[in-house]
């Protein structure tokens, strides 16, 4: 009797000693629903990017997309390291314009409010972006409340409760943002090769001394007169005279024959056509518009339907 009980008494405490050996990392494990839902979201994740793919320059966005996605399939608990170099590239790509690869959805949101929310085929971009970085945000809050030893319940509400918020949160945040103005231009679009597009980009790069530029456009509030100042400057006189068949501000044709906003010096109009301006040879440039309001985009139209984009919000 007296070894037996001995005995039991060994068992019971190896079972003690096995029930309190939990490993330190368990706490990091993800729950059945975590992974569930981690793996529903792989599959989209990959779905959505497809469309993706009709653009070769986006395959660096593409394979970090692949990766994100096989490592939430996979994943079965949270690590700290991953996650915050994945969170990392998430704010790259929602705060960082970098068109060609697809990166900037901060500021494609903010331009599809702008539109007018006009939603079209290249809308479908942002969802695989989208999906990428909430998951990126919310696996680094999931990280932080796994240190918290809380119940398995607990962690599926605030799984799917910070999960919500977050892509709620990064969604709304574009349409809610104010619309500012830039004290010169952002960019110049130079998609469909207009000559003024590149004449500008030429003398911006070109300092006529230690301080001022060639060419700049930029824009500025008169807080005096109430009224927004969009200036050109191209103080390099053109080899080549410019024309141009129409110059638009937020979609808005100016009418250089009533348009009293406008001032250009050196530029000639177009006696028969009240929307043409010319921009001469041998002379330096000088555009200027007066507004009332913010003007978002200016774009001059030369023939041939070539366009040079002006940006000034931001």
């Amino acid at each position: 009797m007296k070894i037996s009980s001995t005995f039991n008494s060994g068992d019971s405490t190896s079972n003690s000693e096995k029930s309190t050996n939990v490993p330190k990392n368990s706490k990091f494990a993800l729950t059945p629903l975590e992974i569930a839902f981690n793996r529903l979201f792989a599959v989209l994740l990959i779905s959505s990017t497809i469309p993706l793919l009709l653009n070769i320059f986006t395959l660096p966005t593409i394979i970090l997309f692949t990766v994100f996605a096989f490592f939430l399939w996979f994943g079965k608990k949270y690590r700290p390291f991953v996650n915050i170099v994945f969170l990392i590239l998430a704010l790259g790509i929602y705060f960082v314009p970098i068109p060609p690869i697809g990166w900037g959805i901060f500021r494609g949101l903010k331009e599809l409010r702008i539109g007018g929310f006009d939603f079209n085929f290249g809308s479908i971009f942002f969802i695989a972006s989208l999906i990428f970085i909430s998951f990126s945000v919310r696996n680094v809050l999931g990280n932080i409340f796994a240190y918290f030893k809380t119940s398995t319940a607990s962690r599926n509400v605030y799984y799917l409760i910070s999960l919500l918020i977050v892509f709620v949160t990064l969604l709304a945040y574009p349409f809610l943002d104010s619309i500012k103005l830039r004290d010169q231009t952002m960019n110049v679009n130079t998609a469909v090769g207009g000559d003024l597009a590149l004449i500008y980009t030429q003398q911006s790069l070109t300092f006529i001394d230690r301080y001022n530029m060639a060419g700049y456009f930029t824009s500025k509030f008169d807080s005096s007169s109430k009224k927004y100042i969009y200036r050109l400057h191209l103080a390099e006189p053109l080899s080549k005279y410019i024309q141009f068949t129409k110059v638009e501000t937020d979609g808005e044709k100016i009418n250089f024959a009533t348009d009293s906003r406008v001032e250009c010096l050196n530029c000639q109009k177009d006696t028969s056509d009240p929307y043409s301006l010319v921009f001469p040879t041998g002379k330096d440039i000088d555009f200027i518009i007066t507004s009332d309001h913010l003007i978002k985009v200016i774009i001059f139209t030369e023939q041939g339907d070539k366009a040079t984009e002006f940006v000034f919000w931001k």
